[in-house]
């Protein structure tokens, strides 16, 4: 039994299934999962993101429905992504139309045919709008930062913001839509409207007969003509086909020219995302991203019919080829690096090279232990001079916003009980992505309050300052100009640079910390070879091979030459090369410091791998490839500099800034669904990417034991992140999930951890 001798039962045994069965609202929804699947799924995507039953590791949902504007929820906020939801649902109904009207000739005999067509082929987008609205409703009443009437005027202004773009789409739509009344000055019959008076057709599995019938069409007996009226489909057999067609030809190109005004504006748009106020909120780029992609595939749908799903992609075939072209290429670049000096040569000769360079190596060992004597004087007392200090190493984790509200917090906070001891006795820090951003933070502002421009780093403002949202920005840039060409430039040097989401990155940063990271690599030189802060090293991963690149404004070659061994002979892997060594021909030393920062940062996808001037090019990502805490870095630093420490230290502290508990729950139900059971072993792979570097670690630390000279205590501090109570992976952190990161500290296993850091550290 088929699907149509299924309905014609329904259709006999229920008459009123029939008025909604071929409704025109029901047909369109039909169609829609017979004939355009690619609008279905994405209407599905935003469906699942409001829901947060997509991506909810990484917080998308609460981009939608928590949306800042200026850092802040409000009115504006709301109202912006009202208004780009409006302009995705008018994209939504252009496409449909483009492509589907035809299949209904009435519609050519209505008055303002595209505007019925928009008012039937609202069933989605009001069920979409509704449970949007519900679910900011739950959300801010979860959040507990507003009241319930506050909360109502966040919805109304959503509500009005999708109200604004209809009102102003729709007044275009009035004065260009044709019908076949104006074209062809044909006078406008009475519809007929629906009672059971006209409905005088016997009830059946067939079609009224008073009906058109085309092979192609698809039946309708009733359409929505107003929001509150419904009315029977006139036949449309006295027109001319032509004449039809010629109607639904001139509204495709009325359609086709908003399309056009929409895409330009967009584009206008990019050139004016550096300016805060076209900084708009995360969600509304989104609506902005998928609004443009609708528009562009229904546009070659327009040109090319049946053929536009294989134009299309090979139009997006020869756009990807086409950006290989240097000039139009979207590779991104480390700011301040010069780009036009000739190649460093990436190639295992060099790494022979560099390995075998022992004046290099002497010479960086001599320079690191200088500085280390320079910090035991800072940390030895005058009244206890035969006291020997902690050395403490911070190792702190990727993690986004919440990797870097955390570190800065945990370190501010004990800093504040030891009275600047703890940043004192800090000899390095390690790490990756969002922890080493707010390490850095920290340190910078350490290093202001010693040379008197600041006169303490405690204040609350700081830990607003590193927790303020990153995204929006570099959202607007994907959807409005990263996706075709770079189509903005700065200099930098004399150097020319495109403004892509890097950039936008790292403009956002700077602003949120009021400036403090405009520096270079180099400017940190003498304040860590003085010991007046401690050294950082970064170590983004290089895509090319897995490589680390390690990044310290000092000589650090004996943390990426192989150890001299004696007993063990075996074939040697290189494993690390050396920034500022490496690339000293081409000004390594000034590069931004903000661009190191996104190195080690370099979050798939939210901000772009970054290129370098190596033959072959490298590219490099984010450090939690590799070493998330920075461990290995951190052990080979102990072990180049093992004799120094039993000497001169009572012991090493490694303080552990973690974004997740050490031991995560045993996952119960491995495999519930076939589609789980198929995609656990890539699955698995990549999800406990992390886990494997603890065990890893685990067993680097019980080797470091036989080696080590001296004592290590190992210290966590582990953020609250459960399964069930989730802080977003993300680069932008609601008011609750804030909440809950500073109150992580207040976990007994923390306040542990805490006492200890004091006790040792006094």
């Amino acid at each position: 039994m088929n699907f149509v001798t299924l309905v014609n039962r329904a259709i006999r045994k229920h008459p009123s299934f029939r008025r909604v069965f071929y409704s025109f609202p029901f047909r369109l929804i039909l169609l829609d999962f017979k004939k355009n699947i690619i609008l279905v799924l994405f209407w599905v995507l935003f469906f699942g993101i409001i829901t947060n039953n997509i991506a909810s590791n990484y917080g998308i949902a609460y981009l939608f429905l928590g949306p800042e504007y200026f850092d802040r929820i409000g009115f504006l906020s709301y109202s912006i992504v009202g208004f780009s939801c409006g302009g995705y649902i008018m994209a939504y109904n252009i496409s449909s139309f483009i492509k589907n009207a035809y299949r209904f000739p009435f519609l050519a005999s209505l008055r303002f045919p595209f505007m019925k067509y928009c008012l039937n082929n609202s069933v989605i987008p009001l069920i979409f709008i509704t449970s949007y609205c519900f679910k900011i409703y739950f959300f801010l009443q979860g959040e507990d930062i507003m009241s319930t009437f506050k909360i109502l005027m966040m919805v109304l202004s959503f509500l009005i913001g999708n109200f604004i773009f209809f009102i102003l789409s729709l007044s275009y739509f009035y004065k260009a839509s044709k019908d076949i009344f104006k074209l062809y000055g044909i006078q406008h019959p009475n519809e007929i409207p629906l009672n059971s008076k006209t409905i005088s057709f016997k009830i059946t599995g067939e079609r009224n007969p008073k009906l058109i019938k085309e092979a192609r069409d698809w039946y309708v007996e009733t359409y929505f003509s107003t929001i509150t009226k419904i009315r029977l489909v006139r036949s449309v057999q006295h027109y001319k086909k032509e004449m039809l067609k010629d109607v639904l030809k001139r509204n495709h190109h009325s359609a086709f020219i908003f399309q056009l005004i929409s895409i330009i504006s967009l584009l206008i748009l990019g050139f004016l995302g550096d300016t805060n106020v076209f900084q708009i909120p995360a969600s509304a780029s989104f609506f902005l991203l998928f609004t443009m992609f609708i528009m562009l595939f229904s546009s070659f749908y327009r040109w090319f019919r049946g053929w536009s799903t294989i134009i299309f992609f090979l139009f997006l075939f020869a756009f990807n080829y086409i950006h290989s072209i240097k000039i139009l290429s979207i590779e991104n670049h480390a700011y301040g690096l010069d780009y036009s000096k000739k190649k460093a040569i990436y190639s295992y000769d060099t790494f022979k090279k560099d390995d075998l360079n022992y004046k290099n190596l002497n010479d960086d060992i001599y320079k690191t232990l200088t500085i280390l004597n320079k910090w035991k004087i800072k940390n030895t007392s005058l009244s206890e001079p035969f006291k020997k200090p902690k050395l403490v190493l911070i190792n702190t984790s990727g993690g986004g916003l919440r990797s870097s509200l955390w570190t800065f917090y945990t370190l501010q906070h004990i800093d504040s009980l030891l009275n600047g001891k703890l940043l004192s006795q800090m000899q390095l820090i390690t790490g990756s992505s969002g922890g080493m951003v707010g390490a850095a933070y920290l340190r910078e502002l350490y290093l202001q309050k010693q040379t008197k421009k600041l006169s303490s780093y405690y204040d609350f403002k700081y830990l607003t300052n590193i927790s303020k949202d990153i995204l929006n920005p570099i959202t607007f840039k994907i959807a409005t100009s990263e996706w075709l060409f770079p189509m903005q430039w700065f200099k930098l040097d004399g150097q020319k640079y495109a403004k892509d989401r890097g950039y936008a990155l790292e403009q956002k940063l700077e602003e949120n910390t009021n400036n403090v990271f405009e520096k270079r690599l180099s400017d940190y030189a003498v304040p860590e070879a003085n010991a007046d802060i401690p050294m950082m090293i970064f170590s983004p991963s290089i895509v090319n091979d897995g490589r680390k690149l390690l990044i310290s404004p000092q000589p650090i070659s004996y943390l990426t030459q192989n150890s001299r061994t004696i007993k063990t002979r075996y074939n040697k892997l290189f494993d690390a090369i050396e920034y500022s060594r490496f690339f000293e021909q081409q000004n390594a030393s000034k590069t931004l410091f903000t661009s190191v920062l996104r190195m080690s940062a370099t979050f798939p996808y939210i901000s772009p791998l970054v290129s370098l001037p190596a033959e072959p090019r490298i590219e490099v990502e984010d450090a939690g490839l590799r070493d998330n805490y920075g461990l290995e870095t951190s052990l080979k630093f102990i072990s180049t500099f093992n004799d120094w420490i039993s000497k001169n230290t009572s012991g090493i502290v490694i303080i552990q800034i973690r974004d997740k508990h050490k031991n995560i729950p045993i996952d119960e139900n491995p495999s519930g669904t076939l589609i789980q059971a198929l995609s656990r072993p890539m699955g698995s792979f990549y999800g406990t990417h992390f886990e494997v570097q603890d065990y890893n670690q685990n067993q680097l630390i019980q080797l470091a034991d036989l080696w080590c000279k001296t004592k290590i205590e190992f210290i966590d501090l582990q953020l609250r992140n459960d399964k069930n109570d989730h802080i977003s992976l993300s680069w932008h952190l609601t008011n609750k999930e804030k909440r809950k990161v500073l109150s992580s500290n207040n976990l007994p296993e923390n306040q542990e951890a805490v006492n200890r850091i004091v006790e040792l550290l006094k």
